[in-house]
Order: C-alpha cells, then structure tokens, then sequence
C-alpha cells in the first residue's frame, strides 16, 4: 500500500480532486452507458445491459473516490497523454505503443460494442443466464483488482514511460504478479461480452488481450533497461499475471 504523505510534503500531484467531480461521475458513466447501450439497441427492457450498467456505474464510482482519497497522483498520471522520461535506452521498448495501442483500443471498445449489435440483430446470443452473470462477477473483479494495483502503484500510467522520480513497487498485488493492473483489464475485457450475452464479441476481446500481452513483452523489456531493480525483481515474482500460471 501507498505510505502516507507528510502533510508539509504533498505537491499538487499528491491533492485530491475536488469532491464535486466525484458527484458527477456516476451521471456521468449512467448517461455514457444509456446512450451506448439502449439507444444502440433500442431495447430499454435488456435486463443484461441494466445489470452491467448499475454494477460498473457503483464500482467506478466508490473505487474512483477510494483512489482519490488514498492515491490521487496515479489519476494524474493516468490522464497524462504526453511521455516524460523516455531515454535512448527505453525509446525503441516505450515506443511500440504506436502500433499496439490502435489494436488494443479497437479490440476494447468492440468488446463493448459489438454485443450491442448482437443483442440487436440477435447474431450469436449466449441465452445462458447463469453464464452471463458469471461474466457480470468476472468483469466487477477485474475493476476491483485494477482499482487495488492503482492504489498501490501511483504511477500506473496508461503510457509505456517510466516518470523521473518512479520507484519500483513490490509489494501487496505486485509482489504476487508483475503486471496486476494488466490482470484485471484482461478479466474486465473478457467479463464484457460473457456478461452482455454476446459470443461473437469474444472475438475483439481476443485481440485486445492478445495486444496485453504483446505490450507486457515492451514493458518489460523498457523497465529493464530503465528502472534500477526491476531486472531482480523478476527474479523474486516470477509470474507476469496470474499467479502460478503465467
């Protein structure tokens, strides 16, 4: 976990936002999730939709105040669009962004996307309720350990760069799996067409996880090369994102 900043010693990275744009948050991801999915579908009656839509809109809501609250820098560094502490060293690693990103993003949204249109058209519904919410459980998980790994690692960037004063965490998620945050997008994009009832969504789905771990190879390889200890840290938690397994 984040150790307490000194009260003379919190730079503005450090101040939390203010309170009122944690009020309109859940407005904010309700109207977004109500114009994407009912009006796309045109089916104000798909309890599925509902049910993504109440659990995202509460989990977003409570773990963006809880990150505000107890580590409000990684929001900024998540917002950042601009890298920073790119070298010649890191430059070739950080820069496959480039070409990992547009796949990442297009399998992402079509994850979402397209079982809006196939519970429209009624393409290739999974009908299997149970199914459905087990996908509903998987994808609120993923946002919970993503949500956990941000806590703990202020500098959880959307951006392949290491900032000029990041220090490498080994600790609570991290010291069991390298690429926590990772762990959890992966169970959120495939939690997404399992819980929308969508199987042919899988498909994008696939993609942008396939592009997750291409990514992690970068990652790894610019960590490496750019932060001290990260090459000894392999060493000590050998799994990149599920424990025992890989």
């Amino acid at each position: 976990m984040p150790q307490e900043i000194p009260q003379n010693n919190i730079s503005k990275g450090d101040t939390p936002l203010p309170l009122w744009v944690i009020a309109i948050l859940p407005f904010w991801i309700a109207l977004v999730l109500i114009v994407t999915f009912f009006l796309i579908s045109q089916d104000w009656n798909w309890i599925e939709a509902w049910l993504v839509m109440v659990t995202f809109d509460i989990n977003m809501t409570v773990s963006f105040y809880l990150i505000n609250k107890k580590n409000p820098r990684v929001i900024r560094n998540r917002a950042k669009l601009k890298k920073v502490g790119i070298t010649e060293k890191t430059k070739r690693s950080a820069g496959s962004d480039k070409f990992i990103i547009p796949f990442l993003a297009i399998g992402f949204v079509g994850a979402i996307i397209l079982p809006i249109f196939d519970h429209r058209f009624q393409i290739s519904q999974i009908n299997i309720f149970i199914l459905e919410i087990i996908g509903l459980v998987v994808l609120n998980i993923g946002l919970v350990i993503m949500d956990i790994a941000m806590v703990e690692n202020a500098f959880a960037s959307k951006l392949l760069d290491i900032n000029k004063d990041q220090k490498l965490i080994d600790t609570g998620l991290y010291g069991h799996v390298r690429h926590p945050l990772y762990s959890g997008v992966i169970l959120i994009i495939f939690g997404f067409p399992f819980a929308l009832g969508s199987w042919i969504s899988l498909i994008p789905a696939a993609i942008a996880v396939l592009s997750i771990l291409i990514r992690i190879k970068f990652e790894e390889e610019m960590l490496i090369k750019g932060m001290d200890g990260y090459e000894e840290y392999r060493t000590r938690v050998k799994y990149k994102i599920i424990p025992k397994i890989y």
